[in-house]
């Protein structure tokens, strides 16, 4: 580092004293942390942790510290009901609706349940001035996502996957592949469930395979849980994975090119379709994207969706996966 130059630190938090000590006082009463880690959460001085310390014990909570000599800890009980309420602006309500308007496809299975629960909860503790906007907040939302998936009948499976995932426990799952009549067994280690334009699916350790796995939820008939643990691998990142696949489909990553002519052209400056995205503009107005992603049969899928404005310049498996597609499209139309 530079003589002089300035240490980057963690962006300051915009909330006032009152708001950081409410958040300081819940994080406390859900496990127990010390100076350093309350310093670095809520981005302030030692000196500033101590002083809203020393403020939540002046107001009678009964705030707690170990005896640990090496670094000590404070802790308020667990689940401490004696929390201050939390308020939010009309702004932060309306960020709220909108993210819940997004998951309205899971109507009917314990996420949504439980997303109600806690809409509840804050709307309970809303100033009545909020409360009389509260409609026309709602109102000022709209979310159009189609195709919408049902996962209504799906609430029993959803409750053991969320089970499974929480306390890492191995599990069986009766699992119906598309066009097949019965539904075959996996034991699987669940690492994950991911949403992908508004599907669920579990990615998890396939014990017949020795691989990762993806499973469509719509698809999985009945889970079983059993009481064998696992360890999530530390290399493992769901992160790190969408940045190699194109969509949920397994595949090597390859170079993907493909042209799009100067009718979308604009589609590709102002929107991102994969991380590694990089958009290179012609001189006649078309633009060439650069990604490199697996799974080729979904890109294939989406090139295909953009019907003659695009064209795959390579790999060459591309090509041909695009082309004898369109060929078989074609067939019904020649008479």
């Amino acid at each position: 580092m530079k003589a002089g130059a300035k240490k980057k630190g963690r962006r300051a938090k915009s909330y006032s004293q009152a708001e950081r000590i409410a958040r300081m006082m819940r994080a406390l009463a859900s496990r127990g942390m010390t100076i350093r880690e309350m310093a670095e959460e809520f981005a302030i001085e030692r000196r500033q942790v101590y002083r809203d310390i020393a403020r939540i014990e002046e107001e009678g909570h009964p705030l707690t510290q170990s005896q640990d000599t090496n670094e000590r800890t404070w802790q308020l009980p667990l689940n401490y009901k004696g929390l201050p309420p939390i308020t939010l602006s009309p702004y932060e309500l309306m960020s709220l609706y909108l993210a819940k308007s997004h998951l309205a496809f899971l109507k009917g299975t314990p996420f949504w349940e439980d997303l109600e629960s806690v809409m509840a909860k804050v709307e309970a503790g809303l100033p009545v001035r909020t409360t009389n906007h509260l409609e026309r907040i709602v109102r000022a939302l709209a979310t159009l996502a189609r195709p919408v998936r049902d996962y209504s009948k799906k609430k029993a499976i959803l409750l053991n996957l969320r089970k499974a995932l929480l306390l890492q426990r191995q599990s069986r799952l009766l699992y119906q592949k598309p066009g097949e009549q019965i539904a075959g067994s996996y034991v699987v280690d669940p690492y994950s469930l991911v949403l992908y334009q508004s599907g669920l699916y579990l990615l998890g350790y396939s014990e017949a395979t020795r691989a990762l796995r993806t499973f469509a939820v719509e698809r999985i008939r009945r889970v079983y849980v059993t009481d064998e643990a696992f360890a999530i691998p530390p290399s493992f990142s769901v992160e790190e994975r969408a940045k190699r696949l194109f969509g949920v489909m397994e595949g090597p990553a390859q170079r993907v090119r493909i042209r799009f002519r100067p009718d979308v052209a604009y589609m590709f400056k102002e929107r991102k379709w994969h991380p590694t995205q990089r958009v290179k503009a012609n001189k006649n107005g078309s633009v060439v994207v650069t990604m490199d992603v697996g799974g080729l049969e979904e890109v294939a899928s989406w090139v295909l969706s953009w019907g003659p404005q695009a064209t795959v310049l390579e790999p060459p498996s591309l090509r041909r996966l695009v082309a004898n597609e369109m060929r078989a499209a074609l067939r019904p139309y020649r008479s």
